[in-house]
């Protein structure tokens, strides 16, 4: 769902060399991501089935996630991560329950009626408004 690149808009890719590599082998170690990625995911999947498509909050909490989980197997994990991490839940929990949107759907552009071409005040079967005693 997410690539290495994804992760590098929001950590340097020094910070992500430093956390993924548990060899010091001085190397971004792909398999520490994949690995934190996985569990991310696993995460995720437990409050929501993941779409093909999904929306920019679901990537961006997956990023988040897959950082946390990054941090947490080198023990660097704060109380800011956490609270993320809580958040993270939050909008996982509105997605499950339907309230925030998980997949993108189509880009079509909004059709309007007909009937309503003209936006100036217009009501059904064209009666016009009583304005009198207004004054």
């Amino acid at each position: 769902m997410i690539i290495n690149k994804d992760l590098l808009k929001e950590i340097s890719s020094q910070q992500l060399q430093e956390l993924s590599d548990i060899n010091a082998t001085g190397e971004i170690n792909q398999s520490v991501i994949d690995d934190a990625s996985e569990d991310a995911i696993s995460f995720i999947q437990s409050f929501i089935v993941i779409p093909d498509n999904p929306t920019p909050l679901l990537k961006k909490i997956s990023v988040d996630l897959t950082i946390f989980e990054l941090k947490r197997k080198n023990e660097l994990t704060s109380d800011e991560d956490k609270e993320l991490k809580k958040e993270c839940e939050a909008y996982l929990l509105k997605m499950s329950n339907g309230r925030l949107k998980t997949e993108v759907t189509s880009t079509s552009t909004a059709s309007i009626d007909e009937m309503h071409t003209n936006f100036s005040f217009r009501h059904k079967n064209r009666r016009r408004v009583k304005t009198r005693g207004f004054r």
